[in-house]
């Protein structure tokens, strides 16, 4: 994640509350703020767009449906209460929206209220302050936008160069066994400065798809440790981290074979396996904790890459939790990998900032999206180690 991105989803009360009021100006709206606010960053106003008038709402709650279906009740109220007649509905929130919970949520408030549903949320804005409205990022964010983007395509050309090492099996990869992988890069925003703060040691990574790592090897300027699979001269799985704060994780193991096609388990079931979003939660949310241990803070990105997997399909639950190995849709590209995901080293929160990329590949699948997580919380299925539960409904 960038600064603008990183300041866009920390931002909170009054600032946002600003924010929300210049955004709407900016697009359009005529806007008489109210003066009412929250301390969740909650704010109404008087809007009119054309010849539309209604109320807007902001709120920067992780729970944003939950939050407008409150507001809009408030709106009615307030509707009734001056004798007004509104025909929409403006939302501003800061969190992740995909295109099906917009348009849901716009024929639930219509079929409710009778109004037009607006929803500005995190994905647009950021596209409107990095096309339309840099005045804006520069002037309530404080973003350079052009050192912004300068800075993460060199942090993606660093990615390129891993996923290219991991297709070719050379470096880290060189022990790897063929065929299709999952891969997890977590790359701290600091990775290019010279004066990175490091420890004197660095862990033992966790490893994507693995329960129990076999071992872990230090080589001076990083750690590498393999899965349960393969011995000696061949794994199939493995992850590294740098003293730099690189961390590349690659799995082949994360895929089995039924009905003559190769899968990848997406959700954790009992007997079949942790499925893609549990294992790729759980390395990042490690992977945090071992940066933090290292000296590291501030933000890191976070991609998610299939290598060879064009043909590969993906499990999807039925409304049971059983799975489903029907024949959905492939992603047809030897290479894929998602938009980055922002990180905060040091939070062990890392699900909400993983929904919106997770979200894209189940998208890619065929999905509306992951099944696994809702509103930036765990929503399916316990995972235990050694006895204890280290993931379960309800986790952020």
């Amino acid at each position: 994640m960038d600064e603008l991105e990183y300041a866009l989803a920390n931002i909170r009360g009054h600032p946002f509350e600003n924010f929300a009021m210049a955004y709407l100006r900016e697009q359009g709206y005529d806007v008489h703020e109210s003066g009412s606010s929250g301390r969740d960053g909650g704010w109404d106003a008087q809007i009119e767009l054309g010849d539309r008038n209604g109320i807007a709402h902001a709120s920067v709650q992780g729970t944003w449906r939950q939050k407008l279906r409150s507001d809009a009740e408030k709106v009615e109220d307030l509707e009734e209460d001056r004798g007004e007649h509104y025909d929409l509905f403006v939302f501003v929130t800061n969190q992740d929206v995909t295109g099906r919970q917009e348009l849901d949520m716009e024929d639930e408030i219509r079929d409710e209220y009778g109004w037009k549903l607006r929803v500005h949320h995190r994905e647009e804005i950021l596209g409107e302050l990095r096309q339309n409205s840099q005045d804006l990022a520069e002037d309530f964010f404080d973003a350079d936008l052009q050192k912004d983007q300068d800075h993460i395509d060199e942090i993606e050309e660093i990615l390129e160069k891993q996923l290219d090492d991991i297709q070719t099996r050379e470096s880290y990869a060189s022990d790897l066994i063929e065929g299709p992988a999952v891969v997890l890069h977590v790359i701290p925003n600091g990775v290019l400065s010279k004066n990175t703060t490091r420890s004197g040691s660095i862990p033992e990574p966790s490893v994507l798809f693995e329960r129990l790592t076999s071992y872990g090897e230090s080589k001076g300027k990083y750690t590498i440790s393999y899965g349960s699979g393969g011995s000696g001269s061949e794994h199939h799985s493995y992850a590294v981290l740098e003293n730099d704060g690189l961390y590349e994780s690659a799995s082949v193991d994360a895929f089995h074979e039924k009905h003559n096609d190769l899968w990848l388990q997406g959700f954790i079931q009992d007997g079949v396996g942790i499925g893609l979003d549990a294992s790729v939660v759980l390395a990042a949310r490690r992977t945090m904790e071992d940066l933090t241990k290292m000296g590291f803070s501030g933000t890191a990105f976070a991609w998610i890459s299939l290598l060879d997997a064009g043909e590969v399909k993906l499990v999807t639950p039925d409304a049971l939790g059983n799975s489903l190995h029907r024949s959905p849709k492939t992603i047809d590209t030897d290479r894929y990998t998602t938009e980055y995901a922002t990180l905060q080293i040091g939070d062990k929160h890392v699900i909400e900032g993983l929904e919106p990329v997770l979200d894209e590949l189940w998208r890619e699948f065929g999905a509306d999206e992951s099944p696994n997580i809702e509103d930036g919380q765990w929503a399916r299925g316990t995972f235990k180690s050694n006895g204890e539960t280290i993931l379960q409904e309800g986790d952020r």
